[in-house]
């Protein structure tokens, strides 16, 4: 990368944090395809963390807890299906979609609650 880190982590944690990325444009004078690749790496980064520490690990999934979430966005809904483990307020994992219906269920249910059976 050709900026400082410093410089990155601000971004990206703005971008966590629900900052619009027009802001950021005109705070740091940033081209708006670096702050989206920027953000693309960051996500890979904290998919593969999620895979070696919560995927891989051999929890004990005694109590798990899946939930939606309904978010309205600029002319849409959206739905966000999670899976937490109870004890720990771990979170196994989430899908979301357009539709509430059985697919995001199951995709729920693929990618967080798969080990309980």
């Amino acid at each position: 990368m050709r900026k400082p880190a410093g410089l990155v982590l601000i971004v990206v944690t703005l971008l966590a944090w629900g900052c619009p990325i027009q802001a950021i444009l005109a705070a740091f004078g940033l081209d708006e395809r670096t702050i989206a690749d920027w953000r693309d790496r960051a996500c890979q980064h904290c998919q593969r963390v999620h895979e070696q520490l919560v995927v891989q690990q051999n929890l004990d999934l005694q109590h798990v807890q899946l939930a939606e979430i309904r978010a309205k966005g600029v002319g849409k809904v959206i739905w966000l299906a999670m899976g937490i483990m109870v004890p720990t307020r771990l979170w196994l994992g989430g899908v979301v979609s357009v539709t509430r219906d059985r697919k995001l269920a199951d995709r729920l249910f693929t990618k967080a609650g798969a080990r309980l059976c």
